[in-house]
């Protein structure tokens, strides 16, 4: 999915937002996603890891493209993966 040898900016401005849900099932006819948190895309994918699995579907992050990936949606798994990365910022 990613480009591993291109590097990401962790400090590019990002949003984590969630679905709104029913029953743990994102419910998009409800509305768009409302924000959770606002900030680096380092500490969104921090925030999200540390959301209950069982959940975790229900959450993207928003942020600009950069050259490891080119969209502006990140699902879980993207975020998981970015985690992964050998250059995470572990802190």
């Amino acid at each position: 999915m990613f480009k591993e040898e291109s590097p990401i900016a962790y400090d590019a401005p990002a949003e984590l937002k969630k679905w709104p849900s029913l029953k743990g099932e994102r419910q998009k006819d409800r509305g768009p996603p409302y924000l959770i948190y606002n900030g680096t895309l380092a500490d969104c994918v921090r925030v999200l890891m540390d959301k209950p699995i069982k959940g975790i579907s229900l959450y993207d992050i928003m942020t600009k493209p950069q050259a490891a990936f080119d969209q502006t949606v990140l699902s879980p798994g993207d975020a998981a993966e970015i985690a992964m990365r050998k250059d995470f910022p572990k802190d």
